[in-house]
């Protein structure tokens, strides 16, 4: 199972991703790793409209479930690979990546000449369980 939604390269398309997060790992009875998760799409989908993506162009977001795991992908346009930075005490940035190197369980970067680049990141999972149904007012 899978859901994808592609964003336009603008400011709120990074919390609009982590709500198109949240409701597909809702859908699927997700409740654990879903705040690291929402983390690292926020960091990649950033890294993606900062870095990679040419201006008219945003990033494609992938979750997808199988067994106890996991996958989400973002894609680009960008040619460049993502690297991890050692930023100092004092640096305002530099840090997504290794966030994700510590959230994710795996990660890596397919690239993809002529179409950009897919960052992806698996994160395992307890057994989905049924969905909470919304309270009656």
């Amino acid at each position: 199972m899978w859901h994808e939604r592609t964003f336009p390269h603008r400011d709120s398309s990074v919390s609009e991703a982590r709500k198109f997060a949240v409701e597909a790992l809702s859908a699927w009875g997700v409740r654990d790793r879903l705040e690291d998760v929402c983390l690292c799409l926020s960091e990649v989908a950033a890294n993606a409209l900062v870095h990679a993506s040419p201006p008219r162009f945003g990033f494609r977001a992938r979750l997808t479930i199988s067994g106890p795991m996991v996958r989400l992908e973002v894609h680009d346009q960008g040619a460049g690979r993502p690297h991890r930075k050692h930023p100092s005490l004092d640096d305002t940035s530099g840090r997504g990546l290794l966030l994700v190197d510590e959230l994710s369980d795996e990660w890596g970067v397919d690239d993809q000449p002529g179409n950009g680049k897919t960052v992806w990141l698996t994160f395992k999972i307890t057994a989905p369980g049924p969905r909470t149904p919304k309270r009656q007012l």
